[in-house]
């Protein structure tokens, strides 16, 4: 059994397993997905004897994030064979994905989730998608005046968007994947630095204890021996600069001594205020 990219010749033989899985969508979005979406997306698939057991969809999007521009894939398509399922073929299809998204710098990696609970284990976590309607139709500079993130509606998009009756939002879960990107884009209030210590159980390179200093628009983790002011799993450090976990909830893991001085730097993080994604695949 290898786990592998399918050639572009090869992409259409994964369409009996999207079908198989995916009773729900029409003939006619499946047509449009693999015609548009397949023509040059990446699909990683578990394959034994030319059969393909497990898939996931590698969907590169372009970003606006905190006004730079930044690539991310959406992992869509994730499915297994159910006769194969429950023994380990996801966890590999999503480790050798998120190691490869790693080495391409993407800064995370975002999905849809079924069930919000298969992709917890992996540290994703919810995003904090905007629900208000009518987003859908602002420009791209009425999203760059609320969003620190976004998806860019270039010409690139507009090829590559298939047009099918969309939600005005989605719940999203994201994970963070190549550090320095992501950190590059976060800022302080004032410039300051914390030691932080971080668990990543699937992204080695993630794990260790690090400097994070800050300036006005940007910070980067530096390699440390210091003592760790902050101890955090790679998904919680994601939840809170989504905005979806506060200071509070993260100093739990601080000695009583310094949950005070490491709130106050907490505090003064620019984490992100506005994430709009609403697209389907």
């Amino acid at each position: 059994m290898e786990i592998r990219y399918l050639s572009h010749e090869e992409k259409e033989d994964s369409r009996a397993l999207y079908e198989e899985i995916f009773v729900e969508d029409e003939e006619a979005f499946v047509d449009a997905y693999y015609q548009i979406k397949a023509a040059d997306n990446q699909i990683l698939a578990a394959v034994e004897e030319g059969n393909i057991l497990a898939m996931l969809h590698r969907n590169p999007y372009t970003f606006r994030f905190c006004g730079a521009c930044v690539q991310a894939d959406y992992l869509v398509a994730v499915a297994t064979k159910v006769q194969y399922r429950h023994q380990g073929l996801m966890r590999q299809l999503l480790t050798k994905a998120l190691g490869d998204m790693k080495r391409e710098q993407q800064p995370f990696a975002f999905l849809m989730p079924a069930d919000e609970a298969i992709y917890l284990p992996f540290d994703f976590r919810l995003m904090g998608n905007e629900d208000e309607e009518g987003l859908a139709s602002l420009e791209e500079n009425q999203l760059a005046e609320e969003y620190d993130l976004y998806i860019e509606k270039d010409a690139s998009y507009q090829r590559r968007h298939i047009h099918w009756p969309e939600w005005e939002t989605t719940p999203m879960m994201m994970r963070l994947v190549h550090l320095p990107a992501f950190m590059a884009q976060i800022g302080a209030k004032e410039e300051q630095s914390l030691v932080l210590a971080i668990t990543d159980p699937i992204l080695e390179e993630n794990q260790g204890t690090f400097q994070w200093e800050f300036t006005a628009e940007s910070s980067r983790l530096l390699p440390s021996k210091k003592e760790p002011e902050l101890s955090v799993s790679i998904a919680d450090l994601g939840s809170f600069l989504c905005g979806m976990l506060g200071p509070k909830e993260l100093i739990e893991t601080c000695t009583e001594e310094k949950r005070a001085e490491v709130h106050e730097k907490l505090s003064l993080i620019r984490v992100l205020e506005g994430i709009y994604i609403n697209e389907t695949v």
